[in-house]
């Protein structure tokens, strides 16, 4: 397809609904999985490791929306939008064998590999978000932009309500024989993605115009990426170990929140003194920049800490079962 030519409003149509598609799967993965969580570790034995799962999926999302941002500006749309839907896609299918195979070397039991495989399944997740609306930010003009906020709105609202009640269905109802091996339901809610994610690959692939690149050059900021990780990691190791393998108030405790903070700070120093900041800190300057993000800080915890952690009080301290617990969901979800 020319990639000089004018992009028809069919094209454009056609690229915006598979934009919603892709942006459907980024949106359902964080919700799909909360109320499978306490099958999921009934059968993997990994009560300890409960809340990682959806941790690394939303670490590794959160690190990746930037990077895979620059690689949109440097390579094109298109290219990095078909790569960040393999890697999704690859993350689910490996996510869904976890402990299949039993202890793998290197990756270790079962919830320590579903945990690697969510990283991977988050690394492209980030992709999909950003490039979806970094795609139509490049077919809209900004007034055009604002009249499809309310249809991702919808999306995203769509991924809430039924996420939920489909993980849940599928761990009580959807375990499986085939040729002779069950398949338990709760796998289901990886091997899900499948349909969705080669639809949105063929109509990117078919009918979405080559965009051109946008960027002028530049690097990626691999030092700052990499300085997010370490401390965003190391806090969260020490709020989980802590009080639980070990004091609040002992060395590795007070260690890994040491480290924390000394790569804040690195952070700091390395954004202000690189061309092309991960994390523009100018931005933190604007009060509509600052407050927004705190804001979505704050609402952003709680909605993922009662949508992660509801359904294994429902299921584990009330008797529910998932697919009910994931119908009790219905109404918090169709609220937000």
């Amino acid at each position: 397809m020319d990639q000089n030519r004018p992009i028809g409003a069919f094209e454009r149509r056609i690229t915006l609904l598979s934009v919603m598609i892709v942006f459907l799967l980024s949106a359902i993965s964080q919700t799909v999985v909360a109320t499978a969580m306490p099958r999921i570790i009934a059968d993997l034995n990994g009560l300890p490791l409960y809340a990682w799962v959806t941790t690394a999926y939303l670490l590794a999302s959160t690190v990746m929306v930037p990077i895979w941002g620059k690689l949109g500006d440097l390579y094109g749309r298109k290219p990095i939008l078909l790569v960040s839907i393999g890697i999704f896609l690859t993350g689910s299918w490996l996510a869904g064998l976890s402990g299949e195979f039993g202890d793998l070397p290197v990756l270790g039991g079962g919830m320590t590999q579903l945990i690697a495989f969510r990283a991977l399944q988050g690394i492209g997740g980030g992709g999909l978000f950003t490039v979806a609306f970094a795609i139509i930010a490049d077919l809209y003009s900004p007034r055009e932009r604002a009249q499809f906020a309310g249809l991702f709105g919808a999306t995203f609202g769509i991924a809430n309500v039924f996420g939920p009640v489909i993980g849940g269905f599928l761990a009580d109802h959807g375990s499986t024989v085939v040729f002779g091996h069950v398949i338990a339901g709760w796998r289901w809610v990886f091997y899900a993605n499948a349909p969705l994610s080669v639809l949105a690959l063929f109509m990117i692939l078919t009918q979405t115009p080559g965009l051109t690149r946008k960027g002028t050059g530049g690097r990626i900021d691999f030092a700052g990426a990499s300085l997010i990780i370490l401390a965003s990691l190391t806090f969260l190791l020490a709020l989980t170990w802590g009080g639980h393998i070990w004091p609040w108030v002992s060395v590795p405790i007070l260690g890994l929140f040491g480290v924390s903070a000394a790569a804040l700070v690195a952070l700091i120093i390395v954004e202000r003194r690189v061309a092309d900041p991960i994390i523009p800190l100018e931005l933190f300057k604007l009060r509509v920049f600052a407050t927004a993000n705190l804001a979505n800080v704050i609402t952003g915890a709680a909605f993922m800490g009662v949508a992660s952690f509801m359904p294994l009080f429902m299921q584990v301290g009330q008797g529910m079962g998932a697919a009910q617990s994931g119908l009790t969901m219905l109404g918090m979800m169709a609220g937000i």
